[in-house]
């Protein structure tokens, strides 16, 4: 990864105005910004990772779940008699078992203005999508669990059902909730600033367009997976859980299944990636509490692949209905958005993305927009958070259509990108949705793009084939991410039921080391190496001397969880505090035990030594542990040496960039390649340079998948699922990749701690605008525009055949 580091936003001689603004630069660090080993590396490598599923207990049984085979369906009847009977099996729970023993599943982030929705672990009198459960099954064996399934016979009758997101709202769809709903519309939220109307009716140009997006799914390497141990005496539920959120998750089971918080414990150790598909709980995991709680003894689920594809949440299809304005200088005036996004039969627990609408005017001064959210229910797996949460959608409408107007404008696509971009002396910025863009150089990584992949060359150059017939494109896409959370009052203005904050705990310990104590589990994002890294940056200790505890509401202080791009920008504040808490009390006392003054001493590597005298020291063991017993320390410090803090960020950090696509494409055919892929970007303050490279190719990866292959497709007569396995679901395998070129300017942000904006899920944002516009830039002669993802050679040959 190539890093151009400046404070670009910045006056000569101007601080940034941060929390503590020395600790923003980067250069004062003696930790923050090193390459050092990944500390989750040795385990995992080593095949030492603790899974769900490497968690065995005595007298285990297995759980497996029976699915409704129809999209939409009403249950006449459930016969449980002859499985019942099957030697081995346990228990068998209905849908009629489930209510009487625990609630709905509660929302973490409700559609504001939408009704609750009684979405039960098990399907009620209706069925509303292809892979809801309808009877759950323990027995002493998966297998024997899953023959017993086989042997209920359940009465379904099929109802009308609906599958597209636009005729759902169409008169005479049939309405999925009719108890609660009248139409498919679950609610509409609008946000808006300026006088869009009137700017936009005074506009000389407005280009405008319909985009689809498609419907993908995750595929983290780990499914979902749940141990549920009771201990009925003590009335402690024990959780081993796949999740990104076991604080959240913990919240939610006592919820549902009407116990104290305090009788449940949730353990995420090791997690085989998330990506948005593991916050919050989902219908299995009431039910394997449920049987557990019932039986007393533990009960295991672990996901198959095929009830992957139908049971965990879906995400990004949406439908987006976009205007722009500008005056026949180039000078956009309005936007306007109107989008509808297909949440599936149910709100899950993140439900419908929301980001589409925060920053749907991009990286562009626009003071006059209106954008507007329609939340609609289909006969489909539900749809939750995946990485980029709405913000991919929209930048794919947004820049494909930025192109569009250049071309009707007759102006170069970059030249008309850096007229109307943010400048640094414009931020902050209020976007028409109420965004605050905190500080950048948005035409930087603009300007690094285009220079990478010798763009202004491609434009001079005359447009014809290479020898092996093809034609050369390149495209861009501009894009800014919103990582993190303004406040806790942000988030209670909008419903949510979860805080902006993180929190840490860190406990020397008497080898001279310190413990910190998280409820942020691990999934590959490399927090513990990160928490580590700034944990031995602000107390003074070696990096190899902290030991990373994840996961375990039992053991860490309340906390979010990881999701949003936040987790760092959140800890890294919790970290400075909790470890100049404990410093400062270590200094205190090994300075006493020197006979020195506070500020003569300071702690380096394994010991505590005098300052100009490094021969007088006392080492951290024994520091340690004199503060730990209580003995040795002055009269005025209590034992222990430990502290916990709780860090809310007083706003969100917006990370920017610009990705280009080089393409060559088939005119006759079709076919094409992406030849070159370079993405500029910038996360402020880089904690780990490998880490941040590591999480953008490989969200670049899932953005390029999702524009060039990945669909989750529903057959819109039987209402099912056609391409529900590994073999028909298109994922990028290492052969279809792309080269990656990664090019990084580094602007702290002035609204965190020492300057950090989030980078987990920046690359899933350009890739399927970049590659849409250099197709279309190849193929210009012919007039091509795409408008739909996935973009695959028969899409393409379809628009060349349209045009001619």
């Amino acid at each position: 990864m190539s890093r151009v580091v400046e404070n670009l936003d910045l006056q000569p001689d101007e601080e940034p105005k941060a929390p503590d603004s020395a600790d923003t630069q980067p250069s004062r660090h003696r930790l923050i910004g090193s390459h050092v080993p990944r500390k989750e590396d040795d385990r995992l490598l080593c095949g030492d990772g603790r899974f769900t599923d490497d968690v065995q207990f005595a007298h285990q049984l297995e759980m497996a779940v029976g699915r409704c085979p129809f999209p939409h369906a009403r249950i006449k009847s459930i016969d449980i008699l002859q499985a019942k009977a099957l030697e081995g099996v346990k228990q068998i729970l209905t849908g009629e078992d489930v209510r009487r023993a625990s609630g709905p599943l509660t929302v973490l982030r409700p559609v504001p203005g939408a009704p609750q929705l009684p979405y039960y672990a098990l399907a009620q009198e209706t069925a509303t999508y292809e892979g809801q459960p309808v009877v759950s099954v323990v027995a002493t064996s998966r297998a024997i669990a899953e023959d017993a399934i086989d042997l209920i016979d359940i009465d379904y009758e099929p109802l009308p059902h609906i599958s597209d997101v636009l005729d759902a709202l169409t008169d005479g769809s049939p309405v999925l909730h009719p108890d609660v709903l009248s139409s498919n519309l679950l609610a509409s939220n609008k946000d808006r600033g300026g006088d869009p109307e009137g700017r936009m009716a005074s506009a000389e140009i407005v280009a405008e367009g319909r985009f689809r997006i498609n419907r993908v799914t995750a595929m983290p390497m780990e499914g979902r997976a749940i141990l549920a141990v009771w201990r009925p005496g003590a009335r402690d539920l024990t959780v081993y859980a796949s999740t990104q959120v076991p604080h959240l998750v913990r919240k939610q089971l006592a919820e549902c299944l009407r116990i104290e918080e305090g009788c449940v414990r949730v353990i995420a150790s090791d997690v085989g990636g998330g990506f948005g598909l593991k916050l919050g709980i989902y219908p299995e995991d009431i039910l394997a509490s449920l049987h557990a709680m019932a039986l007393r003894r533990p009960v295991k689920w672990i996901e198959d692949r095929l009830e992957y594809f139908r049971a965990s949440t879906h995400g990004r299809e949406a439908v987006h209905d976009f205007r722009i304005g500008a005056r026949a200088d180039g000078q956009i005036v309005a936007m306007m958005n109107t989008y509808r996004t297909d949440l599936g039969a149910w709100n899950s627990s993140f439900g419908s993305a929301q980001l589409s609408s925060v920053v749907f005017t991009g990286p562009y001064k626009v003071a006059d927009g209106v954008v507007e959210r329609r939340v609609v229910m289909t006969n489909k797996t539900p749809i939750g958070a995946y990485r980029g949460y709405g913000q991919p959608e929209v930048n794919f409408a947004l820049e494909v259509l930025i192109d569009r107007l250049a071309r009707r404008l007759k102006a170069d696509p970059f030249e008309f990108r850096a007229k109307n971009m943010l400048r640094p002396e414009d931020l902050p910025w209020k976007t028409p949705s109420g965004a605050v863009y905190d500080s950048g150089d948005y035409l930087r990584t603009l300007q690094l793009a285009a220079d990478a992949v010798n763009y202004r060359a491609h434009r001079a150059s005359p447009k014809r084939r290479r020898q092996d017939g093809r034609l050369l494109g390149i495209g861009l896409s501009s894009f800014v991410e919103r990582t993190g959370y303004a406040s806790a009052r942000f988030l209670a203005n909008r419903g949510s039921k979860f805080g902006a904050h993180e929190s840490v705990t860190l406990r020397a310990n008497r080898s001279g080391g310190i413990d910190l104590y998280t409820g942020v589990s691990t999934f590959g994002q490399g927090n513990e190496t990160a928490f580590a890294q700034i944990c031995a940056e602000i107390v003074g200790v070696e990096y190899d001397a902290i030991h990373v505890h994840a996961g375990d509401t039992g053991a860490s202080p309340l906390n979010t969880g990881a999701f949003a791009s936040r987790t760092l920008i959140a800890a890294a504040g919790a970290l400075r505090e909790a470890g100049q808490a404990l410093r400062d009390k270590a200094i205190r006392i090994g300075a006493w035990a020197l006979g020195a003054a506070a500020k003569d001493v300071e702690i380096d590597g394994g010991a505590l030594r005098l300052r100009g005298d490094p021969g007088r020291s006392i080492a951290l063991s024994d520091l340690f542990t004199r503060a730990i017993l209580g003995q040795g320390i002055p009269v005025a410090e209590t034992p222990g040496l430990e502290a916990t803090a709780h860090f809310e960020p007083p706003d969100a950090a917006f990370s920017f960039g610009t990705a280009a696509a080089v393409v060559s494409v088939d005119p006759e055919t079709g076919e094409f390649s992406v030849e070159r892929f370079v993405m500029a970007h910038d996360c402020g303050t880089v904690v780990n340079p490998a880490i941040v490279e590591g999480q953008v190719r490989g969200a670049l990866v899932q953005g390029l998948g999702a524009a060039l292959s990945e669909e989750l497709r529903y057959d819109k007569e039987t209402g099912q699922l056609v391409n529900g396995s590994m073999l028909d679901y298109l994922v990028p395998s290492a052969a279809d990749v792309p080269p990656i070129e990664l090019l990084h300017t580094e602007v702290p942000s002035p609204v965190t701690t020492f300057g950090i904006r989030g980078v987990g899920e920046v690359g899933t944002i350009p890739p399927g605008a970049a590659v849409a516009n250099a197709v279309c830039d190849a193929l210009a002669d012919y007039g091509v525009e795409i408008s739909e993802l996935p973009i695959t050679p028969e899409s393409v040959w379809r628009a060349i055949t349209a045009r001619k």
